[in-house]
């Protein structure tokens, strides 16, 4: 009863909303490949809990989300600048992080991974699985065939180079965090055993 799901994906979509973090979301007269970004504020409705109202619609709903986002985001600009990464480099990132790893622990290791595979010329692919299965559960089922296609080029990461089209989850802080501050170790490759133990 707080407003219908077309309402919200047009306002995540449409909505003009002034926030600090916003205006370095990359749009369309930024980057024209940002026209196939899936959800322009995917990794931005930053997850915690959160009262709605009956009947409070979209516009209001959303903006619930991003004033909380505002408040988490607030430092994290400068930070972002300060390793060479825009701050929609690193919630992209970060957004990886969050559906790669079990364990909050193992995730600076993996961030440690992504890092050495961007600074790599051997090795220009992430090779996450988990953009693969968000294209496969929340996009293919919600787009034309052929807009899949284009989709999959820009975030599969099998297929695209370096840092994919955008988020693919709203990452929380500790993901975030493991993005800015990876470990550092020697290791292109991650791999977790049927006990969740990563190697």
């Amino acid at each position: 009863g707080v407003c219908t799901m077309r309402e919200f994906l047009d306002a995540v979509q449409y909505g003009d909303y002034d926030y600090d973090f916003i205006y370095q979301i990359p749009t369309e007269e930024d980057d024209a490949a940002n026209a196939y970004r899936v959800y322009r504020l995917e990794g931005y409705l930053f997850p915690d809990t959160y009262d709605f109202y009956v009947g409070e619609g979209s516009s209001s709903a959303i903006g619930r989300f991003l004033r909380n986002s505002q408040k988490k985001y607030a430092e994290l600009i400068d930070d972002c600048n300060s390793t060479g990464y825009t701050l929609d480099d690193i919630i992209t990132l970060a957004s990886i992080i969050q559906e790669e790893v079990g364990y909050v622990s193992e995730m600076g290791k993996v961030s440690s991974v992504l890092h050495n595979r961007l600074a790599s010329d051997e090795y220009p692919k992430l090779q996450c699985d988990a953009t693969v299965f968000y294209l496969e559960n929340s996009v293919k089922p919600y787009v034309s065939e052929e807009r899949y296609t284009e989709l999959a080029e820009l975030y599969s990461t099998y297929k695209c180079e370096g840092i994919p089209e955008g988020p693919i989850t709203n990452p929380g802080l500790e993901a975030i965090s493991a993005a800015l501050n990876p470990e550092n170790t020697p290791y292109y490759f991650f791999i977790s055993d049927s006990e969740n133990v990563y190697h």
